[in-house]
């Protein structure tokens, strides 16, 4: 690509998928990150004309109001882009024949919706598998975006998770590979075809959402990541815009980004968009993948 580009993918993961993570039961009722989180993030892309890519759980499509909201981001300009149907966290380690069956339908419920089927794909904890990889290009994905290139993110995840295996609450989250961490973070064709598009990361540290709203380390990484020539990828997640005020205290316990106030989060946010809007021109994965095939 002859201008430096990067693009910005939100997961659109829901709050039971964080209630699992923490080993706290399932609670049922409205969800804030699909609807407060989304409105904001949609607003947000908006005041900057940035075409986001959105990873969706599609088993939430069945919610009309989800869906409606989804279909105005695909008209909008936004890639509709799949995170799985139920975003299991050991979906990875499903049977070849259970992961395509779960592509599949993920396939064909953002068609139903947006009239397109996705391109796109991530895996729920960024949890990747030889099947899982294969799978992909059999049911007709071109690209993926599950690497995460931060062995100190699956250093921690992993300190986290066994942890938590010892207590009443263990997660439901997976430790994962450390080889799909410790990656070079360059976008890349893979031997069956599939294009990788890497997220962001540098000095081991992953360049996303929670990191921009939370950490100190945030403007040194920006720096650091927008001097690259390579496609860079910022992540988020519908929870890093959703305040606090619907979610239940048990959660904001364990939750650090939710800490701090929604008016914080989304001032640095959007301090660094300014920064990249300078330099790089943004695409959703999807014309990024294109440029590699």
């Amino acid at each position: 690509m002859s201008q430096a580009v990067a693009s910005l993918s939100i997961d659109l993961d829901g709050i039971r998928h964080y209630r699992a993570i923490h080993g706290l039961k399932p609670k049922s009722g409205p969800d804030p990150f699909l609807t407060e989180g989304l409105d904001r993030f949609l607003e947000l892309c908006e005041s900057f004309a940035i075409p986001a890519t959105l990873f969706v759980v599609t088993e939430d499509l069945d919610d009309p109001e989800f869906a409606r909201r989804i279909r105005h981001a695909a008209k909008a300009g936004h890639e509709i882009a799949s995170h799985s149907h139920h975003h299991d966290y050991n979906f990875s380690t499903q049977s070849p024949a259970e992961i395509q069956a779960e592509l599949y339908r993920s396939r064909q419920a953002i068609r139903h919706v947006v009239r397109k089927l996705p391109k796109g794909f991530r895996a729920p904890g960024y949890n990747l598998s030889p099947a899982l990889k294969d799978a992909l290009v059999k049911v007709g994905f071109t690209y993926d975006s599950s690497m995460l290139p931060s062995p100190l993110y699956w250093a921690a995840r992993a300190a986290v998770i066994s942890g938590k295996s010892l207590t009443s609450r263990p997660s439901a989250s997976l430790i994962g590979r450390p080889k799909d961490f410790f990656v070079d973070g360059t976008p890349h064709r893979l031997d069956n075809g599939l294009i990788e598009l890497p997220m962001t990361g540098a000095l081991g540290i992953p360049w996303i959402g929670s990191l921009v709203v939370t950490s100190p380390l945030a403007s040194l990484v920006t720096r650091i990541v927008t001097r690259q020539k390579a496609p860079i990828d910022l992540e988020l997640h519908a929870i890093d815009l959703c305040s606090a005020d619907q979610v239940e205290p048990e959660l904001i316990e364990v939750r650090r980004d939710l800490q701090v106030p929604i008016s914080i989060r989304q001032r640095r946010l959007e301090r660094t968009l300014q920064k990249l809007v300078r330099s790089r021109r943004f695409r959703p994965l999807c014309d990024v993948a294109e440029a590699y095939r």
